[in-house]
């Protein structure tokens, strides 16, 4: 069963309301595809509610998140919460499922993030990531350790490596939300901050570029200068002479 069959906004003040049948929700997007530890394919179909107070909450995993006002008023509040969406993974663990793109609050949407708590997610591996990838996954998630561990890759790099994995698999979000973007010159930059336009990027490695060279020129320069330090050392150590019977 869905609770939410067709895109919606409910209540006086909600915007997911379907005029002509005002018990129906109409979300403004479609679930996202079931992902995840096979075991959870069970849930997909089923719903699940909770009242508090005034409230009752309708949980529909894989599909959606809902919430109706218990009250005699006219324009009791009908709403969508959110909408599956994806996965929170934390410590590459399948740690809450996220449900987005609900009826807006202002100038936000809402959104849901529900935790698992159930004695078949009890076991230490039953949402461990890893194991419900592909081959092909798992062996790019080898090679992203192997590079870690050379230094190769920071733990940033390593992390943003990860988050490409995961969405490949269809576990995390491929549509974040975007931060406004901001421009930075080259006077304004400091130690730490980011290169954001192509063009103070291009001016900055040129002048590390040029900085290695010279920092290269007085390492060989220095070299030289050792190397000349111990010939001299040689050339003027005092002979030894020893005899035998």
């Amino acid at each position: 069963m869905r609770v939410v069959t067709e895109t919606a906004n409910y209540g006086y003040f909600a915007n997911s309301v379907d005029v002509e049948n005002p018990n129906k929700l109409v979300p403004s997007v479609s679930p996202a595809n079931f992902s995840g530890p096979e075991l959870f394919h069970r849930l997909l179909g089923k719903c699940y509610n909770l009242t508090e107070e005034r409230y009752r909450y309708t949980f529909c995993p894989f599909q959606n998140f809902t919430q109706y006002e218990i009250s005699p008023r006219w324009n009791a509040y009908q709403g969508i919460l959110g909408i599956w969406s994806h996965w929170h993974i934390e410590n590459n663990t399948f740690a809450a499922m996220v449900f987005k793109n609900g009826d807006q609050c202002g100038d936000i949407d809402r959104s849901v993030k529900v935790s698992l708590k159930t004695r078949y997610v009890c076991h230490k591996d039953a949402l461990v990531v890893y194991p419900r990838l592909s081959s092909e996954l798992q062996k790019e998630w080898n090679h992203l350790l192997t590079e870690l561990h050379y230094g190769d890759i920071t733990k940033k790099g390593y992390q943003v490596g990860l988050e490409k994995i995961f969405q490949k698999a269809g576990l995390a979000d491929t549509n974040p939300t975007k931060r406004p973007e901001t421009t930075t010159t080259a006077t304004s930059l400091k130690e730490g901050d980011t290169f954001i336009d192509l063009q103070t990027c291009n001016k900055q490695y040129k002048n590390l570029k040029d900085e290695i060279a010279r920092l290269s020129l007085e390492l060989e320069a220095m070299k030289l200068m050792l190397d000349l330090s111990k010939m001299h050392n040689r050339t003027n150590k005092p002979f030894r002479v020893t005899s035998s019977q």
